[in-house]
């Protein structure tokens, strides 16, 4: 999809979405933080658009300015754009994306969206082990369902309608897009220079190619990159047993790489109507639990996801 940059809204997205959830909807969740205050503190979970920003293989995000500098009356005014999918930087997959009964983008209503309790599980040490003075990666780890309830032994059982929150350090890797999706040397890595076709809502098949997505790329690189991610059993576990509103990883995506193929992680969330955050930043900032996440993506009809600013709150009494 092709966005406009007319103005800088992202600055004006958490004071807008104060103003528009109800009283009602605030009350719903036990454990908010309430009203902010000057001490409140808000933590940034998103990274910025640029030519850092990671892409899925076989697609492609394009930078422009339309118009830029002072008109004829010496008045300035600018404007950029941007090219790209849904599914870009830090953003949000709507349960449409794995699931034709799913709720798409713009059916996630705000109580879902805004002053959600989150919880965060570091799974660094389990991704990344020392020995001998050497740090080894576990590839494609996938965090489990005893992982989780060892998780709970030290911090408390997971709320319902949580948001949760898998730190894995991953973020490291941001700006060296071969190493953050886990590519070994020789894998493609190509965009097809075809023009760009209609963009058609309704599925049209997997194998569609366009200037700005590549799925010979895409499915040459299936199954072969490596990153962690959500095993089968700890999203069937927070989906069945702990009813969770939404699930996030600081990584490309919800399933190890070598996963993606069939994407259980995927699958089982947005059965259920959960939402996913991929590529949340700033994770090791967090608290195990006491916080709050806003979470305003773009408003896309029938969209399948959307870049998303994620903030977290603090909440003054953890």
């Amino acid at each position: 999809m092709c966005y406009l940059r007319l103005a800088s809204w992202s600055a004006l997205l958490l004071i807008l979405a104060q103003s528009l959830i109800s009283a009602d909807a605030r009350a719903k969740f036990s454990n908010n933080a309430g009203a902010a205050t000057p001490s409140t503190k808000f933590i940034d979970l998103s990274h910025a658009f640029n030519n850092e920003t990671a892409v899925w293989p076989g697609r492609k995000i394009t930078f422009f300015n339309e118009f830029g500098g002072r008109d004829e009356n010496g008045i300035w005014v600018v404007s950029n754009g941007f090219c790209t999918s849904e599914h870009t930087s830090t953003h949000i997959d709507a349960p449409y994306h794995f699931n034709e009964n799913g709720r798409r983008l713009n059916e996630i209503p705000f109580e879902d969206l805004i002053d959600i309790p989150g919880v965060m599980i570091d799974a660094y040490d389990k991704v990344h082990k020392f020995k001998d003075g050497k740090l080894t990666v576990i590839e494609n780890y996938g965090l489990t369902r005893e992982d989780v309830l060892e998780w709970e032994e030290k911090n408390g059982k997971i709320p319902q309608g949580a948001v949760v929150l898998l730190r894995t350090g991953w973020e490291s890797r941001w700006g060296n897009e071969k190493l953050f999706r886990g590519e070994k040397d020789g894998d493609a890595a190509s965009v097809a220079d075809d023009s760009i076709e209609h963009n058609e809502l309704e599925p049209s098949g997997t194998d569609k190619s366009t200037q700005f997505y590549d799925p010979v790329v895409a499915a040459s690189l299936a199954g072969k990159l490596n990153f962690p991610g959500f095993d089968a059993t700890a999203a069937k576990f927070l989906a069945e047993e702990r009813s969770i509103r939404g699930a996030g990883v600081d990584v490309i995506s919800i399933d190890p790489g070598n996963r993606n193929k069939l994407s259980p992680a995927h699958v089982t969330f947005a059965s259920r109507n959960i939402y996913m955050l991929e590529m949340v930043a700033n994770l090791h900032t967090l608290p195990p639990r006491g916080f709050n996440l806003w979470l305003v993506p773009f408003k896309i009809d029938r969209g399948t996801g959307a870049p998303t600013r994620v903030i977290a709150r603090l909440n003054e009494e953890r």
